[in-house]
């Protein structure tokens, strides 16, 4: 349905490198296979899909860019942390950190947020500064809550709705209402492009923690349950500690690789704890479609629903 905008997603990755060029080669060459090794872009097919509320074709030029600042910022914010978590793989491919070493990945990532500051002061509207400042923020905000809140069982559900608020649907968000505003869209549909990026936003990440118990490494290109092994405790681990809190009465940095396991064990075995999850998720999602209702654009509102089922029944 969405094959139009394949060579629009080729434009800005094409984009992205001219950009992000600089008189390194080595640079030009890790950034560039970093990018082609990407996920899924979704945030700058949302973004594309959202620039239709106004006049994509006057705008075309600023709505890639806008993409590619996007996806700058998304690609920085997974080199950073896959530096905090130490990670080794992401998306099946070994981490930047880990094949070139913390210290450089953490520089390329620098060299990315920078190359951001620089693009979007070419963009007069003050509504995109104000959204990408407050993005930003919120990203660091995200990271520093979910380092404080490693190994923290008694992290309630509203601590990890807010954690999430700030390290995935927030960037959804802005990407959403970014295409709208530099395509020239009403405002009351900015405002509708922005709510349903961001309940999309919580219910992606929802359905990412649930996949980690549920999926498989071949669906998320990491083993099953990194998360809590790494001591970050999603909405499951939650709802299985409200389901048994003995459990986890003595799970801590310390536990051994068996003790974590076996926790992970009992989430992926237990029915009613994915399933609760996945309610959840499914909450956010009649959210999100719920704002993009009275759009007046049938098409735009097609193709948005068809992304968000798409992500709602990724394979577990």
């Amino acid at each position: 349905m969405l094959k139009q905008y394949d060579t629009l997603v080729q434009e800005v990755l094409e984009d992205i490198f001219k950009i992000t060029r600089s008189d390194d080669k080595k640079l030009n060459t890790i950034i560039k296979e970093y990018f082609l090794n990407g996920g899924k872009r979704v945030r700058v097919l949302l973004l594309l899909i959202c620039a239709n509320l106004g006049d994509f074709e006057k705008n075309k030029k600023n709505i890639i860019r806008i993409a590619s600042i996007v996806e700058i910022i998304h690609t920085a914010s997974l080199i950073h942390d896959d530096i905090i978590d130490k990670a080794k793989t992401r998306r099946g491919q070994t981490t930047m950190s880990r094949a070139y070493g913390e210290e450089y990945a953490l520089y390329v990532g620098d060299y990315l947020f920078a190359t951001v500051l620089r693009e979007i002061a070419e963009f007069k509207d003050e509504r995109l500064h104000m959204y990408l400042s407050n993005t930003l923020k919120e990203l660091c905000i995200g990271e520093i809550i979910q380092e404080e809140g490693l190994y923290n069982i008694r992290t309630r559900r509203t601590d990890y709705l807010k954690k999430i608020k700030r390290k995935t649907a927030i960037l959804i968000a802005f990407a959403t209402s970014a295409g709208s505003i530099v395509s020239c869209a009403s405002n009351e549909n900015i405002q509708r492009s922005y709510a349903f990026g961001y309940y999309l936003g919580m219910s992606y990440q929802i359905i990412d923690d649930y996949l980690d118990f549920a999926g498989g490494s071949e669906t998320l290109g990491k083993e099953i349950g990194q998360d809590l092994i790494n001591g970050n405790i999603t909405l499951p681990a939650i709802i299985a500690r409200e389901h048994n809190s003995a459990l986890f009465k003595n799970f801590s940095k310390d536990s051994s690789l068996e003790e974590k396991q076996n926790l992970i064990k009992f989430i992926k075995n237990t029915e009613s704890i994915l399933d609760e999850t996945l309610e959840i998720s499914q909450r956010y999602l009649e959210k999100a479609l719920l704002n993009i209702e009275n759009l007046g654009n049938d098409n735009v509102k097609e193709e948005l629903v068809f992304v968000m089922d798409k992500l709602a029944r990724r394979e577990n």
